[in-house]
């Protein structure tokens, strides 16, 4: 698994499967061609197509596994753009196979996010509410800062606002170091200990 905030519910589960792996298979070179910095804007700053590709398919792993892996903020940001893009294809366009799975899995928890009604003609209806879906699943959002708001800071300011240090690079687009790319166990995580500017380990 990943590490969240709190844990996926199933249907969570089942519709971040759905986005990484639709993304997966857009990133390849003959699926988007030229278009690959104008669906993903803020990845393409800091990670190469392929990159992009081999993080997916690690992120698809390890969500497959029984262990938490933490993500790093390259990974969040991959994840909040693949979510925003089939998220939004969902809504405009949603396949009733898929819709009908959400609908088997979903539980209270899903509520805020996932919602399932009928039109004024009595037609299924569906739909997926990002940003409640990213405020229950998401630590923070601090990879859409401004970056002019992190260059103004110094490191100590950086470190007690809570804000990790991979996310200088982030908004730098600088491409990552390999290391920043390891999705690292929860255990893993705790024995390097606090790092620099690193905020929640589990983020």
């Amino acid at each position: 698994m990943l590490q969240f905030p709190c844990p996926l519910t199933p249907a969570a589960t089942e519709l971040l499967r759905y986005c990484l792996e639709i993304s997966s298979d857009l990133v390849r070179e003959d699926a988007l061609g030229d278009e690959w910095a104008t669906v993903y804007p803020r990845s393409a700053r800091c990670l190469t197509r392929q990159q992009a590709r081999e993080v997916l398919l690690d992120l698809l792993d390890k969500l497959r596994q029984l262990q938490d892996y933490v993500p790093t903020t390259y990974h969040w940001l991959l994840i909040y753009e693949c979510l925003h893009l089939h998220i939004e294809g969902l809504n405009d366009d949603f396949g009733p196979d898929f819709v009908e799975s959400l609908k088997a899995l979903r539980e209270a928890r899903d509520a805020p996010y996932l919602r399932f009604r009928r039109d004024a003609q009595g037609r299924a209806a569906f739909y997926i509410d990002f940003e409640a879906f990213v405020e229950a699943y998401f630590w923070d959002t601090d990879f859409l800062l401004d970056p002019s708001t992190c260059y103004q800071l110094g490191a100590p300011s950086r470190q007690q606002l809570g804000y990790r240090a991979d996310l200088f690079g982030v908004l730098s687009g600088l491409l990552p170091h390999p290391d920043e790319l390891v999705l690292k166990t929860v255990e893993e995580v705790e024995a390097m200990g606090s790092e620099g500017e690193d905020g929640p380990a589990a983020s």
